[in-house]
């Protein structure tokens, strides 16, 4: 069985999904789709569309569904056309899950979910060195607390929805990321 190439990271704020997408991106060789990083660089470019979102993700919320699939459809059929993808930071909500699966007759849709399980302790810690580290302005505590409590309540339903379809594998987050690496790459090779 060959390894999935069309992958989506799931996982608390914190947990560590762009670092491990990064890594997945290199040894196999695919495309890393950081959903947060686009939005970011779109609101940093003050174009329309970034002046319009800049707000939601200052105060920490979920841009509109239909305005993050139409802004990552383009990197995911790069992504699909060089060999695959990781996708970071999307879904992040029922509805978006579905979206994205709705992705499937272009080729697009995720074969295989992996969620990162940290507790939101580990995650809080994190994210405030980062924001210490990095100084980035949307890791606020109380912007912390609010994704935090967002993904729990939005996420559960998430995970239910890809385990109902088999695509979905739990890997532990905690320790060295090396040590999660192995155990992604671990698990991919049993998928």
């Amino acid at each position: 069985m060959s390894i999935p190439r069309r992958l989506v990271l799931l996982a608390r704020p914190g947990a560590g999904k762009s670092t491990q997408a990064g890594r997945l991106s290199v040894v196999l060789g695919i495309e890393q789709v950081d959903t947060g990083e686009i939005l970011r660089e779109e609101v940093g470019s003050s174009s329309e569309l970034g002046s319009a979102i800049a707000p939601t993700i200052l105060r920490g919320e979920l841009v509109p569904d239909n305005t993050v699939i139409a802004v990552i459809t383009p990197f995911l059929e790069r992504a699909v056309a060089l060999g695959g993808y990781v996708l970071d930071g999307f879904p992040r909500d029922l509805a978006q899950a579905e979206a994205l699966a709705n992705l499937e007759p272009s080729g697009l849709a995720p074969e295989l979910a992996i969620s990162l399980e940290l507790s939101p302790e580990v995650c809080r810690r994190r994210l405030l060195a980062r924001a210490e580290l990095e100084g980035r302005a949307d890791d606020t505590p109380e912007t912390i607390d609010r994704r935090l409590a967002a993904y729990d309540k939005d996420m559960v339903p998430v995970l239910g929805w890809y385990d109902k379809r088999e695509i979905l594998m739990r890997i532990c987050a905690a320790g060295a990321p090396e040590a999660v690496t192995d155990r992604l790459l671990t698990g991919l090779k049993a998928s």
